[in-house]
């Protein structure tokens, strides 16, 4: 994918916005006690905005094993992110997967509660690293 720098700019920013609207969704959701939904948003939210980020390091990626793989050799390797960053994206990506292809799993009002906050710290986090790059 070759882009111009306007068009990277935009389509980071874009992505930082359906990372915030995917984790509201996680929320609305989960207020509603749709576990398995919630935790198909709440992963959604930490790919849009992990390709955002990979993005602004021009690194295009087209699937989600690309995005786990390089969320954790560009920047959990290299220190930018915790180690526990890269395990919750790949805890998240693992649960979604079961959730939504395996029968008879339903996660729980634990789980999800578990991972809201955890997920709202880290889009935090992606955020703030984003923003302070686009200096």
């Amino acid at each position: 994918m070759s882009l111009t720098e306007t068009d990277r700019k935009a389509l980071v920013s874009y992505r930082l916005d359906k990372a915030r609207s995917t984790f509201e969704d996680a929320v609305f959701v989960a207020s509603a006690g749709r576990w398995n939904l919630a935790v198909n948003r709440l992963y959604y939210a930490l790919f849009h905005a992990a390709s955002a980020l990979l993005l602004t390091k021009g690194f295009v990626t087209h699937t989600h094993k690309g995005v786990l793989v390089q969320m954790n050799l560009q920047f959990v390797k290299m220190g930018v992110l915790d180690k526990e960053d890269g395990v919750l994206l790949s805890q998240l990506f693992c649960l979604r997967q079961e959730a939504d292809y395996e029968d008879f799993i339903e996660m729980t009002e634990e789980q999800v509660n578990d991972f809201i906050p955890r997920t709202r710290l880290l889009l935090d986090k992606i955020m703030q690293i984003v923003h302070d790059d686009s200096r």
